[in-house]
């Protein structure tokens, strides 16, 4: 992930013990909630730096099976999830949250470093998954949010 012109503030909440919860300075009850699902230390960190520096509520789980369980509990606004995820791939979390009322509604952006072209994740979307995005790392922080914007709106 590629930080250059991030605005990444000095603030940081993340906190790698915590379960992954930060809201953004005013504690408004009403903020957008993101569920990263990444098992990278550092792009969580990153992720997770950026997206409450712009105002969102961020949520982290590090594998599949966490991730699921993180969607039923928080009810995300967006999901980011990674492709290369232990215990179970980005493209099965999809599938599975997609199956649900609240999925089917939810946008999906799909990351991944090892699938580069968009043919194979179209491959999954024609499959069921309906993942709303999908991003190559490394990417741009701004081509990011450009996507979240477009798919929930400013935080």
């Amino acid at each position: 992930m590629h930080t250059a012109g991030a605005g990444r503030q000095a603030r940081s909440c993340y906190n790698p013990n915590l379960a992954g919860h930060c809201r953004p300075p005013g504690g408004a009850s009403n903020v957008k909630t993101i569920l990263i699902v990444e098992d990278d230390p550092i792009n969580v960190l990153v992720l997770y730096d950026f997206l409450t520096a712009h105002g969102y509520r961020a949520t982290v789980a590090r594998n599949g099976p966490d991730g699921i369980e993180r969607f039923h509990a928080d009810k995300p606004d967006l999901m980011l999830i990674d492709v290369q995820l232990p215990r179970k791939n980005g493209f099965e979390v999809c599938f599975e949250v997609k199956r649900t009322a609240h999925g089917k509604t939810m946008p999906v952006v799909l990351m991944s470093a090892v699938y580069k072209d968009v043919q194979h994740a179209e491959r999954y979307t024609r499959e069921g998954l309906a993942a709303q995005a999908y991003l190559v790392k490394p990417f741009e922080l701004a081509a990011l949010l450009d996507q979240v914007y477009a798919l929930i709106g400013k935080a």
